[in-house]
């Protein structure tokens, strides 16, 4: 069976992630509710506002069930908080993929977006990285591997076939991240 990515489409800019596997020539499918899960390979979540998504979800039935998601997930943005064990700013229940404390708009408020230059751990080039209300990974737990870093600072996580970003690859014209994730 070949790769059929799923992006959940409840809420954010999830037709960028879309836009990219158009591009690969990868298989997607909108996720919007539990049915939908069903065959995909992989889960994209991307970012917008993790309050929406989990009232969504939950009120749709199909939290847990992403939650317990066995094939590789990427999130980005807001998609790396919910994965994260736990969440601060405000606290809050997020899916526990990745042994990660995820602080939410950690860099500031919509006006304060920006892009820069970072590095990622599966090239040698730097990387563009789109930040717009973006979280920061205050701690990773032992199991967990940088990938991905804006100066010093941690801005992508790997553990298995889980990753998370902190950042946009979707919003720039680079697509190793998403061929990567694919590749798990």
């Amino acid at each position: 069976m070949g790769i059929l990515a799923g992006v959940l489409a409840i809420q954010g800019d999830f037709k960028a992630h879309i836009r990219v596997f158009k591009k690969l020539g990868v298989a997607y499918k909108e996720i919007r509710s539990e049915k939908e899960l069903s065959d995909i390979t992989h889960l994209v979540v991307p970012g917008g506002e993790s309050t929406t998504i989990r009232k969504v979800a939950k009120s749709e039935g199909f939290w847990n069930r992403l939650a317990s998601f066995k094939g590789p997930v990427m999130g980005t943005c807001m998609g790396s908080v919910l994965m994260a064990k736990e969440i601060e700013s405000p606290k809050a229940e997020g899916w526990g993929m990745l042994d990660i404390t995820a602080k939410r708009n950690a860099y500031g408020r919509q006006i304060n977006s920006f892009t820069a230059t970072g590095k990622i751990a599966i090239s040698d080039e730097s990387f563009e990285m789109v930040f717009i209300r973006a979280p920061k990974f205050i701690r990773i737990g032992d199991k967990v591997k940088p990938i991905a870093w804006l100066g010093d600072e941690i801005t992508g996580v790997i553990s298995g076939n889980k990753m998370a970003l902190a950042f946009h690859p979707e919003l720039t014209e680079n697509s190793l991240l998403h061929e990567y994730f694919l590749s798990l």
